[in-house]
């Protein structure tokens, strides 16, 4: 048996009209991510279902670590009326698309539409990251 977490990740926004998205698969097959931003409290790590971002500053820290389960891409960020009208002057963090793509045991992985990481990840995020919008529960597997 092996501690897991699954996280529910602040959700700032929705996914954009250039989505292009399966969604005869379960989860839906994202190709191409285009997400708009409604608001942001500051998190590392952010969720619009079925897909994941994470700012390039945290992900630097990921990637000297040898982790397993994720692949980077490019997302293209669009920003609501609602967002421009709320924060007209708010400049954000650039982020990446973290694809998960693991298996149980890896150290990002899905189960039941949920992300989970590894003991190890909690700790990066949690020593090195921002992640108090985000929902941690503890699962053994």
């Amino acid at each position: 048996m092996t501690e897991f977490y699954k996280l529910f990740p602040e959700v700032p926004g929705q996914l954009g009209e250039k989505t292009q998205m399966d969604t005869t698969s379960d989860p839906p097959t994202v190709r191409y991510l285009h997400f708009i931003f409604d608001g942001w409290l500051g998190d590392d790590l952010i969720e619009c279902f079925p897909c994941y971002l994470i700012t390039t500053t945290f992900l630097k820290r990921l990637l000297m670590e040898n982790l397993s389960g994720f692949d980077i891409e490019a997302v293209e960020i669009g920003y609501s009326e609602v967002f421009k009208e709320l924060y007209p002057n708010r400049k954000l963090p650039e982020f990446k698309w973290l694809k998960i793509n693991g298996q149980i045991g890896n150290d990002f992985f899905l189960r039941d539409k949920c992300l989970i990481v590894s003991k190890k990840v909690l700790k990066i995020f949690e020593e090195n990251g921002n992640i108090r919008n985000c929902e941690i529960e503890k699962i053994v597997l």
